[in-house]
């Protein structure tokens, strides 16, 4: 008969909690730089210092592994995401999730850059909550940007103003190391003004991006 491989996260005391993130921690660095396919069990038990059966004592599988990494990310991403915005403006609503973006990713390079490029790996299930935990963020930071273009935006823009602002801070995982001498606020602040000031900064702005919207939409 074969052992019961893994525990369940939610009853896990305080010191199984420190055991599982670090085992974690360790997963995601090994994703994020020899691959979620090339990296085995084995290799995590040996970067983490542990035995294969006490990684299987805390994780069922290697795909386990990935989920709490992805969905961890994501919901740190998320939490208390939508109350610390209620009492903001609108400006102030973008230049927050842009500082509190970049700055969980600089205190999570290797989480973020297994998120970015390793989720896929994830079986249908797995992959269908890390995707629903995604499309919860940006729902929220569809609704700030709508708020910041103000009354009448239209949904195609608002889209792609979303995504080009994702855009922005996702892909300094490919780039940004935040021990470099930008430090992650002056990069967030950077990233704020030319954010605001591209799509607020000229009373064209906003019109183009309607009209190539437009374009796109109908290529007639």
């Amino acid at each position: 008969m074969k052992a019961n491989r893994g525990i369940r996260f939610d009853a896990a005391d305080p010191k199984q909690l420190r055991k599982i993130h670090a085992i974690a921690g360790v997963g995601a660095e090994l994703f994020s730089t020899k691959g979620y396919l090339e990296t085995s069990m084995d290799d995590i038990a040996a970067a983490a210092k542990v035995t294969k059966g006490a990684v299987y004592h805390y994780f069922a599988s290697k795909a386990e592994i990935l989920f709490l990494i992805c969905s961890n990310y994501v919901d740190l991403d998320l939490g208390g995401l939508e109350q610390s915005l209620q009492t903001m403006g609108a400006d102030e609503r973008i230049k927050y999730i842009i500082f509190h973006h970049i700055e969980h990713f600089a205190g999570h390079v290797y989480a973020a850059s297994t998120l970015l490029h390793e989720s896929y790996n994830l079986p249908p299930r797995y992959l269908k909550e890390v995707r629903s935990r995604e499309r919860r963020y940006y729902e929220i930071v569809a609704r700030v940007i709508s708020d910041f273009l103000g009354e009448g935006a239209r949904k195609e823009l608002v889209t792609t103003l979303t995504f080009t602002l994702f855009g922005m801070l996702n892909w300094i995982y490919k780039w940004y190391n935040p021990r470099n001498t930008i430090k992650p606020k002056e990069l967030s602040q950077l990233i704020y003004e030319i954010f605001t000031n591209g799509v607020k900064g000229s009373p064209t702005v906003v019109t183009r991006l309607e009209r190539f919207v437009d374009t796109m939409a109908d290529p007639t």
